[in-house]
């Protein structure tokens, strides 16, 4: 079974709640003949049940929900006294203060029905319940059809149906409780000071403004006091003990790069668990797991991709201590997530650096055992005994073991820095006698001498002549030419080949990230870009024509 249309109860919202305030103060005027003011309250209950706001009035019931609804309305109405009815007075004044701040024509609606049963129940119901004289018959009676009366014009005006006013509990709480602080007040005043009852009335307004008047200025920081406002936020965040203490001790812990993220977990719940409404806590990692105090059934979790964390308290947890529990629970989670990632990321940049490190010795192990070749196949030769090849050896020889020696130095110790430097003009000359005899063809412009840093040099040079000559087993033709200029500032050596252009597509990406190539261009280049960058220097790709392709390293 339902209700009328949704719509159509939402449309008449305004009479429905004349309606139900009229039969109220009737049945109220008519409290002592029992039978009358029984049937007036029946009938104040249908109209209260068609405008509520709590239940949807489309709602279909079943046989048990009608039971449960219309079951306390029967017992209210069997033991219907004058007693009973200022506790469904201060419940119907809740629900209507909830509604008070409604938009439009709605607002002054609500406002009129709040004030009618304001003033019915602190100047005729409450004097009634103690035998307090305030009005003469007449007097009340005038007034209850003054309040009745005050009632119509809800008949016409107009309810919004675009959407419905949810009820603010907390507010119509706080109204009654000022309702009931009046009417209490009143009372006790007037049986303490034999004072009359409206004397008493208007002492209690005056106090109850006076204090919300100085909590109002209290309120506000000013002078030099944070205010109460801050004091009560404060009170909420920090529900159970110091939240700002216990996020400190988080941040230092995970400020701490070297330790573990399961550690990090542990220490981080140790800490946490000091709260005095915490029994225990149970986490569960990829792992690990663990349980510090012990279980309990009031109990909160957070669950995540990474890491299950259960709180367990000594009572229940009500709805701002639950709030203040998952949010501990989800900066706890969060900063672990963020050192399981630290962790993962330091991981991969130690990985990239074994990398990058092996890559580039393996390329300076390829340009020994090439120059190694070169002086095996010069040892092969007919006139392998020739002045000229012992000559080449002589100078060669050397040459190789202090490479070898060098990249000894980097694989035991990586970290170490073992470029040297030397002069410009003698490290011109062993460039030239290295490469002697290989179709390299050397020009120079040298008006000063420069120290510079050995190691960028010799990998710059041997990683572009090694790629140009890798490029003329292609082309035989390919003439090679390296250059050097020096004044008193500048530096430029150049590398350059009459061959094919780089693709534009690797042209893109060269210098800036490693190039999987099975004809040059890959890691040789990178790392040379990077080891030039680090000593102040930069290799670019000055040129890039048919016929003319030139690398150039310069310092910056």
């Amino acid at each position: 079974m339902s209700f009328l249309s949704y719509k159509q109860l939402l449309g008449n919202e305004h009479r429905l709640l004349g309606l139900m305030m009229i039969t109220l103060l009737a049945a109220l005027y008519f409290i002592n003949d029992i039978n009358i003011s029984r049937s007036l309250f029946i009938t104040h209950f249908g109209f209260f049940l068609m405008w509520q706001p709590v239940l949807k009035q489309e709602q279909d019931f079943s046989l048990v929900d009608l039971v449960i609804l219309v079951g306390p309305i029967g017992l209210f109405i069997i033991w219907l006294n004058l007693w009973l009815t200022p506790f469904w007075m201060l419940l119907l004044l809740s629900l209507l203060t909830g509604r008070i701040f409604s938009q439009g024509m709605g607002r002054v609606a609500y406002s009129i029905a709040v004030i009618v049963l304001f003033l019915e129940l602190i100047l005729i119901t409450t004097p009634a319940l103690f035998n307090l004289y305030t009005f003469s018959t007449p007097t009340i009676a005038g007034l209850r059809l003054a309040l009745i009366l005050s009632l119509v014009p809800l008949f016409f005006i107009h309810a919004e149906t675009r959407f419905t006013v949810h009820v603010d509990f907390i507010r119509g709480f706080l109204i009654v409780l000022l309702t009931l602080f009046l009417c209490m007040g009143s009372v006790l005043v007037t049986f303490t000071t034999d004072i009359p009852y409206l004397q008493a009335l208007a002492s209690t307004i005056i106090i109850a403004a006076l204090f919300l008047m100085t909590t109002s200025i209290l309120w506000s920081p000013r002078g030099g006091f944070s205010g109460l406002a801050q004091l009560w936020e404060k009170y909420l965040l920090n529900i159970g003990g110091p939240f700002e203490q216990w996020i400190s001790q988080l941040s230092s812990l995970e400020a701490n790069t070297s330790l573990e993220p399961d550690y990090f977990l542990k220490t981080s719940i140790s800490h946490l668990e000091e709260r005095h409404w915490i029994s225990g806590i149970y986490w569960k990692t990829e792992k690990s797991e663990g349980l510090v105090g012990e279980k309990t059934r009031h109990l909160v979790s957070v669950n995540d991709n990474k890491v299950s964390v259960t709180l367990y308290a000594y009572s229940p947890i009500g709805p701002a201590l639950l709030l203040h529990t998952k949010l501990l629970l989800s900066v706890l989670t969060f900063y672990y997530r963020a050192k399981v990632q630290e962790r993962q990321l330091t991981k991969q940049a130690h990985l990239r650096a074994i990398y990058e490190t092996g890559s580039k010795l393996t390329h300076d192990v390829k340009n020994i055992l090439q120059s190694t070749k070169t002086l095996t196949q010069a040892i092969l030769q007919e006139d392998s005994r020739s002045e000229e090849t012992f000559n080449i050896l002589k100078k060669q020889l050397p040459l190789l073991t202090q490479r070898l020696q060098s990249t000894l130095e980097k694989l035991s110790a990586p970290t170490v820095d073992t470029s040297e430097t030397m002069s410009l003009v003698s490290w011109w000359q062993d460039i030239q006698s290295k490469y002697a005899g290989r179709n390299v063809m050397f020009s120079e412009s040298i008006h000063a001498d420069h120290e510079i840093p050995v190691e960028v040099f010799n990998t710059v040079t041997e990683n572009l002549l090694d790629n140009a000559r890798t490029k003329r087993i292609l082309d035989h033709e390919l003439v090679i030419t390296i250059t050097l200029q020096a004044d008193d500032k500048h530096i430029n050596l150049r590398v350059m080949d009459n061959g094919k252009p780089v693709p534009d597509e690797v042209k893109e990406l060269l210098f800036n990230e490693v190039i999987f190539s099975e004809n040059g261009f890959g890691i040789g280049l990178y790392q040379s870009s990077q080891l030039a960058k680090k000593a102040g220097y930069e290799l670019k790709l000055e040129s890039n024509n048919q016929g003319n392709v030139c690398f150039s390293l310069s310092r910056t």
